[in-house]
């Protein structure tokens, strides 16, 4: 009987079924070797993505403007919600402004970071559940569409194409800028107001930090209004406002006055009603030279000349831009702190026998020769307060016009006073203690009487001054008995009889 081979039999057996397992392994394979072709490695970073970009080039201006976000957007793993350019037009328009670049950068560094967040997140994973922690410190949060529900007044804003993704994170695009809710709560109370012009507006950045500041005093004080509830309420009203370069210019930082201070300084630029430049004009015209402010005291209201233009001065802050009209007011940017207080500056005034005018006005700052003086000193009552000279022994000396010094000097030069005024008012003096940063940080009424107002103001001249003296007088009371200040700026005493030259503070008609 013949043997069959069985080991070539089952070799043969085995070699047919692992041919089988193969081949149901290749095709198992080959199906599997024809995937989607896999997303490219990113190459360019958020802020190359935004750069390069046709239809960001607001955005990309904005960031590139504020270093601090440049270097955040810089860092690792970020998601951007960029706002297009679009986005930035239908802001503008909202606003009201003729350039985002009017806004507060305040305002609008918060309002980008509130775009940003510091972690990679998807578009899939977004769902009404979903709440993202920004840069600038509030929550992005969605609606059950997976869209955007913190959009202001937008609460389903929509993503543009897909997104992109970046080096360092990724890049979803909107139509509409994303508005932090505290942000658009201020926005909405404001829209349209004198308030939105200063709170929002980059010219008075300054001007709205100290705002808030005061309004921590008015939210402690009984009967005292928010400053902003001032300016976005119903009643019309006009607003005088220091560009941020007034306080830079005169080194006022926050701390430079307390927050009672700061809401006094801040009514003395707010009137009633709706005044144009023009209406105001008008009424200086018709003798109106003052007006009454919500800090209820009154300043004055003048023609003057800023950078060779005539332009009108409000407390002596120059109006600079006039006429930015809100639905309840106005506001006139000025280029100074209107104060009601009058400061008249570089006042030169001559001694005994010198060509300069040595008798002065103080509550008119008008200067006057001894003619004149005289001639306008009659028994029925004369505008001149003071005069200045240097005597042997009092040196250089402010005195009324009924000292005794005062006219014995004048009398020794050929010009005598007693016997030829008809009327001699007798200003008082008193030298204080007050440094130059004391007096020039008097703005209001109640800030001048403090310091000037004195029943030590006795004396009838004011003697041995020097550069720096501050002296405190009280007008006689035929002149009203107001008060103010004069600090000694320059003393030249050539000859004995040189100049004088000082500053004057002193309070305005009605205060």
């Amino acid at each position: 009987m013949k043997k069959k081979n069985l080991f070539l039999k089952s070799t043969s057996s085995l070699l047919a079924m692992l041919f089988v397992v193969m081949s149901a392994f290749m095709f198992t394979a080959c199906d599997g070797d024809d995937p989607e072709d896999p997303q490219p490695e990113p190459e360019n970073s958020i802020l190359e993505v935004v750069a390069s970009s046709e239809t960001h080039t607001q955005l990309e201006a904005f960031v590139n403007a504020d270093e601090d976000l440049a270097s955040a957007l810089g860092g690792n793993n970020l998601t951007l919600f960029a706002p297009n350019d679009a986005a930035f037009e239908k802001l503008r328009v909202t606003l009201g402004v003729d350039d985002l670049n009017q806004v507060s950068p305040a305002v609008i560094g918060a309002v980008l970071r509130f775009h940003a967040v510091a972690s990679v997140e998807l578009r899939e994973s977004f769902s009404e559940d979903t709440e993202l922690a920004t840069l600038q410190g509030e929550n992005i949060s969605f609606n059950a569409n997976g869209n955007i529900a913190t959009g202001g007044s937008d609460t389903d804003v929509e993503f543009v194409g897909d997104e992109i993704l970046a080096t360092n994170g990724v890049v979803h695009v909107v139509e509409t800028i994303l508005i932090p809710p505290t942000i658009f709560a201020t926005i909405g109370a404001n829209l349209g107001k004198v308030s939105q012009t200063i709170l929002l507006g980059a010219d008075f950045s300054t001007l709205a930090a100290a705002i808030t500041k005061a309004d921590t005093y008015a939210a402690s004080t009984e009967g005292a209004p928010l400053l902003t509830e001032v300016l976005a309420g119903d009643d019309d009203i006009t607003v005088f406002a220091p560009i941020n370069q007034v306080f830079e210019a005169a080194g006022i930082t926050l701390e430079t006055f307390t927050a009672e201070q700061w809401y006094g300084i801040i009514l003395t630029h707010v009137v009633a009603g709706d005044l144009s430049a023009e209406a105001i004009g008008g009424g200086l015209a018709q003798g109106e030279n003052t007006l009454t402010t919500f800090a209820q005291t009154n300043v004055q209201v003048a023609p003057t000349v800023f950078q060779e233009n005539e332009t009108l001065a409000i407390g002596g802050a120059p109006v600079v831009s006039p006429d930015i009209t809100s639905e309840n007011g106005r506001v006139h940017a000025v280029a100074g702190v209107v104060s009601s207080v009058n400061t008249y500056t570089t006042v030169l005034l001559g001694g005994q026998g010198n060509e300069a005018e040595g008798f002065y006005d103080a509550f008119g700052n008008v200067r006057y020769s001894y003619a004149d003086a005289r001639d306008a000193s009659g028994v029925e009552g004369s505008p001149v307060d003071l005069a200045y000279y240097f005597g042997a022994n009092n040196q250089a000396t402010l005195a009324a016009i009924d000292d005794d010094g005062l006219n014995a000097v004048y009398t020794a030069v050929g010009l005598p006073i007693e016997g030829i005024f008809g009327t001699r008012n007798s200003t008082k003096f008193r030298v204080t203690d007050l440094g130059l940063t004391e007096f020039g940080g008097i703005l209001l009424n109640s800030q001048l009487e403090m310091a000037a107002s004195s029943e030590n103001n006795t004396n009838s001249s004011a003697i041995n001054l020097q550069e720096g003296s501050v002296v405190a007088f009280t007008l006689d009371a035929d002149r009203g008995a107001y008060v103010g200040l004069i600090r000694v700026v320059e003393i030249d005493d050539t000859n004995g009889n040189g100049t004088i030259t000082i500053e004057v503070k002193v309070q305005v008609a009605g205060n």
